[in-house]
């Protein structure tokens, strides 16, 4: 397992694996371990990306220009250090060779979002800190919230 990428589980998940990273595009097939990537088996998926990591990470650099009040409803604007963990994570899921991200977006209490939109449901990243996020899958037809909690120290 990746030192950067190091899990913490916060509660029950489908995912048994020491990296979540591997398994979060596709939806869990039981309580037990998935046995084949989702990166090679939603192959549709992967080719309509529109979006590179690159493009993601210089939206990074701009969401850490942002000022507090940036949306002018008194919007805290995500720390630097925390952008900084984000782009770590962000260069960590590209070297893994991850989808992209379909956007990432600063949240409305300081945090950073990645968000992907699946066939198969939805999964997003929530960087708490520079050093801590938040992993959750929503399946497709379902109201169950899968979360994992990572940890993003080097």
């Amino acid at each position: 397992m990746s030192a950067i990428l190091q899990s913490v589980r916060s509660s029950t998940s489908a995912f048994t694996q020491t990296d979540p990273y591997e398994e979060t595009i596709a939806p869990p097939q039981s309580k037990r371990a998935v046995q084949t990537s989702a990166f090679t088996s939603v192959g549709s998926y992967e080719e309509a990306q529109t979006q590179t990591w690159s493009s993601l990470i210089d939206e990074l650099l701009r969401i850490r220009n942002l000022q507090d009040d940036w949306d002018g409803e008194g919007t805290e604007a995500p720390d630097p250090a925390l952008v900084d963990g984000a782009i770590t994570l962000a260069q960590s899921l590209q070297a893994k060779r991850s989808p992209p991200a379909d956007r990432v977006i600063a949240g409305v209490n300081g945090t950073i979002y990645f968000e992907w939109h699946t066939p198969f449901g939805y999964q997003e990243i929530e960087v708490l800190s520079p050093v801590d996020a938040e992993w959750r899958w929503v399946s497709k037809d379902s109201d169950v919230t899968e979360i994992i909690r990572l940890s993003l120290r080097s």
